[in-house]
């Protein structure tokens, strides 16, 4: 992380998913310079980067909230970004959310569902996977991006961009 805040400098590499989301941000032309960003979840591959990341090249302030701080929903409904990785199906619901502001879900949960148990798909084997977002709650996002099927893949190009650069 230290090559990562210095001035004039490129680090090593950067983490496919902090990198991931940064990317997603900017191709979909969200402004970030200036903007109130929360980091859902402090993991050094995800949180701490992330929070970094915008930080100190998007220049934007920075919040992170996890499971010890108090009325969480207080800080994330002041924030124009919000990237949730946490591992928690659900947590994240619609009252958390400011109007217009952009979510980006990280995590994936696998749930038990008994529904799923006596499907003919040999892969569900009772379980589907859902995110750390509530999505049935969440309207007043100007975007989102869905688990599954969220960054994942520009997660998974980032890491082939670092993969092939090394090449």
């Amino acid at each position: 992380m230290g090559n990562l805040g210095m001035s004039g400098r490129n680090p090593l590499f950067i983490q496919c998913a902090p990198k991931g989301c940064i990317e997603l941000l900017l191709e979909h032309g969200v402004e970030i310079i200036g903007k109130r960003a929360v980091v859902i979840g402090r993991s050094k591959i995800v949180g701490l980067l992330a929070t970094s990341l915008l930080l100190l090249r998007h220049q934007t302030a920075i919040s992170m909230v996890h499971a010890f701080m108090k009325n969480p929903e207080q800080i994330t409904s002041e924030a124009d970004i919000v990237i949730a990785d946490v591992g928690i199906p659900n947590m994240f619901c619609g009252c958390w959310l400011k109007l217009g502001a952009v979510l980006i879900g990280l995590e994936q949960c696998l749930v038990e569902d008994q529904s799923l148990s006596y499907t003919l798909d040999p892969n569900s084997q009772g379980f589907h996977i859902i995110g750390d977002v509530c999505y049935g709650e969440i309207g007043v996002a100007s975007a989102i991006s869905p688990v599954p099927g969220d960054s994942g893949g520009e997660r998974n190009s980032k890491y082939l961009e670092e993969k092939s650069a090394q090449l």
